[in-house]
């Protein structure tokens, strides 16, 4: 797998995760990376929640995983804010009685902005502020309950969508790359480990077979950030 690795900061954590049997948490799960990512963790032995706000294509993602595994839920929430992801997490506990202790923060990335395109300056903001706000709350959440129990990951996740032609992946590696490095110095003390994945800006994503072989890489990623115990502070950029 070619790997390029971001090495400012990481440190050795003492309990190696297993994923099996692990809670993990995919945020986005209804589009097509993030069914690829939940049914690649329900196949190692996970118990898988889904999560998303477009209730279809959850629906959809979760009847492909209850094809490899009876260990998933999924639930819908109707808006990306602080009380509903306090709830999806206490929603969790209650059936599972246990909170996630991994979390896939997978988001799609930011649209190409250009100075002398169509798109305007205030729906950009918008979208910024969408996505900033949809990683850190999730993240907040998620390290709030994982620091209680010292122990967890958080996998940052964001890429585009096949059919997203243009997207802005310097802007969008920027903020995951911030956002990353700052939780893993945080949450060190806890056990907390977090990473981040990102496609590299040069890829084709029009043509569907580089866009599977992506999905591939970035699941495969995603799982060596979470079973590395040794991994932290760092975002991985991937190519097919």
């Amino acid at each position: 797998m070619p790997l390029r690795l971001n090495l400012s900061g990481t440190d050795t954590f003492g309990v190696t995760m297993i994923i099996k049997n692990s809670v993990v948490l995919i945020t986005s799960a209804g589009t097509s990376l993030g069914t690829m990512i939940a049914l690649h963790f329900a196949k190692l032995g996970a118990q898988v929640v889904l999560c998303d706000t477009n209730p279809s294509s959850l629906l959809a993602s979760y009847r492909r995983c209850r094809e490899v595994t009876e260990l998933v839920d999924m639930v819908e929430i109707k808006d990306i804010t602080l009380p509903s992801v306090e709830s999806l997490f206490d929603a969790i506990e209650s059936k599972l009685g246990r909170s996630p202790n991994v979390l896939v923060n997978h988001w799609t990335s930011l649209p190409l902005q250009s100075l002398t395109g169509n798109l305007s300056s205030s729906n950009f903001i918008q979208q910024f502020s969408m996505l900033a706000s949809s990683l850190f709350m999730f993240g907040q959440v998620a390290a709030e309950r994982m620091a209680q129990h010292q122990s967890g990951v958080i996998v940052n996740v964001v890429a585009q969508d096949p059919d997203q032609y243009q997207s802005d992946l310097d802007n969008t590696t920027s903020m995951v790359t911030g956002f990353t490095k700052s939780w893993a110095k945080e949450l060190k003390a806890h056990n907390v480990r977090v990473g981040g994945v990102i496609p590299v800006t040069t890829h084709s994503y029009h043509v569907s077979a580089n866009w599977s072989q992506m999905q591939d890489e970035l699941t495969r990623t995603t799982e060596y950030i979470v079973s590395n115990d040794y991994f932290s502070g760092r975002v991985v950029s991937t190519e097919a």
